[in-house]
């Protein structure tokens, strides 16, 4: 499994291009700048087959619409992330970020649900807190999470639909279902582990490892 990560867009969230050895690949939250994106695709020989959406704020969907066209990918996401898709400037809360192209989604994932691509599957987890139907993605054992979980941070739970209590059940879920080594893609910032998480991010005291 290869990963290119790209913040973009005016709140720089990060986009993963991630591809097999056969360079068929999956964009997951591109949220800005799509003419990057298809160009460093291009530029690496990649093929875009599908656009996986962890949930619907505008900085992770934003572009989806316009890479989905250039080049023909499938757009993922949870039932409840596609009324932000489908609608995304009544679902900004922040002025002066409208203007976000509505898109609808092609698949709509049920928890467990998975996305082939290539030689690599993604695997759809539900995981909301942040917001409704948060999905984290695991792809080879890697956990592609949105704005689930942070480099010793978590997601805010203050926009629409957000809960604290949700969001940490959601990242004890993770903890149970795999080992503390395992690598965390999140939606902003760099990437991180569960176990590293788990001993030294102030959000997650109380959580017991699994077992």
């Amino acid at each position: 499994m290869n990963i290119v990560c790209m913040p973009v867009g005016p709140i720089q969230g990060n986009c993963y291009i991630v591809s097999d050895d056969n360079n068929v690949a999956c964009a997951i939250d591109p949220g800005g700048e799509p003419d990057r994106i298809v160009l460093t695709a291009a530029k690496r020989q990649l093929t875009i087959t599908h656009i996986l959406l962890t949930h619907g704020h505008f900085d992770h969907m934003a572009a989806a619409g316009a890479v989905a066209k250039a080049t023909g990918a499938v757009v993922c996401c949870a039932p409840e992330v596609a009324p932000m898709v489908r609608d995304p400037d009544r679902h900004i809360p922040f002025p002066g970020f409208g203007g976000v192209p509505a898109y609808e989604p092609d698949v709509l994932l049920a928890d467990g649900d998975t996305v082939t691509f290539g030689d690599l599957e993604a695997e759809a987890i539900y995981t909301p807190g942040h917001s409704p139907g948060d999905t984290t993605f695991d792809i080879a054992g890697s956990l592609f999470c949105g704005d689930l979980l942070f480099f010793r941070s978590v997601g805010r739970t203050d926009l629409e639909g957000g809960d604290f209590d949700t969001l940490l059940r959601s990242v004890k879920r993770l903890i149970d279902l795999y080992p503390p080594d395992t690598p965390v893609y999140p939606g902003h910032m760099q990437a991180t582990t569960l176990g590293g998480e788990l001993a030294a991010n102030p959000f997650l005291r109380g959580l017991a490892p699994r077992g």
